[in-house]
């Protein structure tokens, strides 16, 4: 970030007590395409930053925060830091240190996208996307495909300087089916850390079966009731608001349900879950070496055998428990099971393909949705359904679980590509 060393010399003329900046400096090679043609290219570049200024005060600590632009003038930031100085000052929250360490580091996050040609990996992705579109009547309305270096850059009143560059590729597509009477159509993106040619054919074949079987769907014409099996996108929602419960901020605050000790797994039948929770996961666009406060990321298991054996979180709340803080950790590492997925589907159950969205309660205990697209097995004809929802008691439905052998990663998530679920009410 071009102001960055301006920033840094009017926080130190500020009366605050410390401050820290998270300067961001993205670049993104961008193509579009619509119904197959490429219609538009473009180079985007950005800078921003966000600021932090604490406050030691009456043996209290004030901290406030401020976004700022690049481009931005002295004058703007000198009012901006003055402001949060004065805010911070009038906070009283229990005191902590920020990370402190007159260190400099320059690292870039592995992937297979360092040193590779941003046109290049452009022009592979969408054709990639545009050659699974193989079903008659089905297509790609639009594609959008970002290429993009992001740069972090975290410096601090206490000597902190750490920088690290992040590389991913992102898609978003629109998946579309002209059945007879009416044209149907999904919206996807996918975000990698990695580029795979073959899994990014493979997804987008996948959606585009399923935007073809969801034109001929159907209401099951009586109640159903087989295991439920969810997919990456619901097991990623699902396993963000498990692991949530174990973070440091919450057990301060006491708004967590459960704590070290406590089961998410009372009485299981069937696989236990163990999930550990980490900086970096090869292939995820979430991947990081150090979060916001400049901290170091430490991985933890969190969750073994159903149990909950630890908790995790960022540097300010750590201290507050008097624990060794992790960084903001936010890769979801879920062990796999031993059943193949080839099992997991030959007998009846219901696959969830699309719902409106997983809601999960913790403090409920609830788990449910709308379905939009399903496919139903009755151990001979798989069917795909929809106008149907479920529901459960999240407590029971994770007692009985089968976890697959095979892995997915999607985000944040890294685990089992389906889950078996016994416990639903299907209706």
């Amino acid at each position: 970030m071009k102001n960055l060393n301006l920033i840094i010399d009017i926080l130190s003329k500020t009366n605050a007590s410390d401050y820290s900046v998270l300067a961001t400096d993205t670049s993104s090679y961008e193509l579009f395409f619509v119904h197959g043609k490429l219609e538009t290219v473009r180079k985007s570049l950005h800078s921003s930053a966000q600021v932090s200024v604490f406050s030691a005060h009456d043996g209290k600590l004030g901290s406030a925060s401020f976004g700022i632009d690049e481009n931005a003038a002295a004058e703007e930031i000198q009012v901006k830091c003055n402001e949060a100085a004065k805010r911070a000052a009038m906070i009283s929250d229990e005191p902590y240190t920020i990370p402190c360490c007159d260190e400099k580091t320059d690292e870039v996050i592995k992937s297979n996208l360092v040193g590779q040609d941003e046109k290049q990996i452009g022009a592979q992705v969408g054709k990639a996307v545009l050659e699974a579109c193989t079903k008659a009547d089905c297509g790609i309305n639009a594609l959008e495909v970002f290429v993009t270096t992001t740069v972090s850059n975290v410096v601090n009143s206490k000597g902190l300087n750490k920088r690290q560059t992040k590389h991913t590729v992102s898609v978003e597509a629109i998946p579309t089916c002209n059945a007879a009477e009416e044209s149907v159509e999904l919206f996807e993106t996918y975000t990698f850390g990695e580029l795979d040619i073959d899994l990014i054919t493979q997804e987008i074949a996948a959606r585009i079966d399923d935007v073809s079987a969801r034109a001929h769907t159907v209401k099951p014409t009586s109640k159903l009731s087989c295991p439920v099996i969810f997919n990456p996108y619901e097991l990623k929602t699902l396993f963000e608001e498990l692991v949530s419960d174990s973070n440091f901020a919450n057990a301060y605050l006491h708004t967590n349900l459960h704590s070290v000790g406590d089961s998410w797994q009372t009485a299981p039948n069937g696989d236990t879950l163990t999930v550990t929770m980490r900086g970096a996961i090869k292939g995820s666009p979430n991947s990081a070496l150090f979060d916001r406060d400049g901290v170091a990321l430490t991985d933890k298991r969190i969750i073994e055998n159903g149990k909950i054996i630890a908790g995790y979180g960022a540097n300010r709340f750590a201290q507050y428990l008097g624990e060794a803080p992790t960084g903001a950790l936010a890769c979801i590492d879920v062990d796999c099971g031993a059943t193949p997925i080839a099992d997991m589907l030959s007998a009846p159950h219901l696959e969830c393909v699309y719902l409106s969205g997983l809601q999960v309660d913790l403090y409920n205990d609830y788990i449910g949705g709308e379905i939009r697209l399903a496919y139903y097995f009755d151990g001979t004809k798989r069917t795909p359904v929809t106008g149907i929802a479920i529901s459960g008691r999240l407590s029971e439905v994770l007692n009985k679980l089968t976890l697959s052998k095979e892995r997915a990663l999607l985000g944040s998530y890294s685990g089992p590509q389906k889950i078996k679920f016994e416990g639903f009410n299907i209706f």
